[in-house]
């Protein structure tokens, strides 16, 4: 079986996939009872920057970097006094090895997350994110410009701010990026994967770029989106600050991407 599908008048034939073949084996799991410090230094080392919680071998739960953050923007460094169940999320979206791919990625769309536990029956089996829907956009070889797919409306933070400064935006906005600037022009990019591997080192707080990314690497709203999908992949990285005469006039992230691959199936 198959979808087709039209962008840009070429013809993308999208085979039926299951979740189950694309998903991320490695899943760090931790029980209600651990301690955010321990949770921080889990997702400071994990790339999908996800922590299930399970109890009695169940998922009941799932931490993102968000979710610290957001924990972190409220209670500030007293956040490592809290312990996973008090910031885990609890209405956990669980998906079967054998739900189409597809599927999976319009139920994240729809509900706003970035992964998904993958059940094979009553087994944790894998875990399903953002990261993997950019792999398959990578394989697709479509057409189309990141303009198309950026968001223009860009939360910025000024270089002189701290890192709490910089949780209370994303957690205000429900964002997990921040660009950073000076004078109008744009120096560099703080994300919660940041805070979260500073927290986890210092424990206490900093400036943006104490945190962040300096010079980060940007693209042009022309160039492709495959190219953007691309530079993701290879630099291991889930933004692209979108640049036009040395100042920025969008962003295109992991989850913009995430609802252009929903366009195309």
């Amino acid at each position: 079986m198959f979808l087709q599908t039209f962008m840009n008048s070429e013809l993308y034939i999208i085979y039926s996939m299951k979740v189950g073949d694309f998903a991320n084996t490695v899943v760090i799991t931790t029980n209600p009872e651990a301690s955010l410090s321990e949770v921080i230094d889990i997702l400071a080392h994990d790339k999908t920057g996800r922590v299930v919680v399970m109890k009695e071998e169940n998922p009941i739960g799932m931490i993102s970097t968000r979710d610290v953050v957001a924990a972190f923007s409220e209670h500030g460094l007293n956040v490592f006094n809290l312990k996973a169940k008090d910031i885990m999320s609890e209405e956990l979206i669980k998906v079967s090895v054998t739900d189409d791919v597809n599927y999976v990625v319009r139920i994240m769309a729809v509900n706003g997350i970035g992964g998904v536990p993958v059940m094979d029956g009553n087994v944790l089996s894998g875990i399903f994110t953002e990261r993997e829907v950019l792999k398959l956009l990578h394989s697709m070889k479509f057409s189309g410009l990141v303009d198309s797919v950026m968001s223009t409306k860009v939360v910025t933070i000024d270089e002189e701010s701290t890192i709490v400064d910089a949780a209370k935006l994303m957690a205000r906005h429900n964002i997990r990026r921040l660009p950073v600037i000076k004078n109008d022009k744009l120096v560099g990019v703080i994300t919660a994967a940041d805070i979260v591997k500073f927290l986890n080192k210092v424990k206490n707080v900093g400036k943006t770029l104490d945190a962040g990314t300096k010079n980060p690497l940007t693209i042009r709203r022309y160039e492709t989106i495959s190219n953007a999908v691309s530079i993701m992949l290879n630099r291991n990285i889930g933004t692209l600050p979108v640049v036009e005469n040395n100042k920025i006039v969008g962003i295109v992230t992991e989850r913009d991407l995430m609802y252009a691959y929903v366009t195309l199936t």
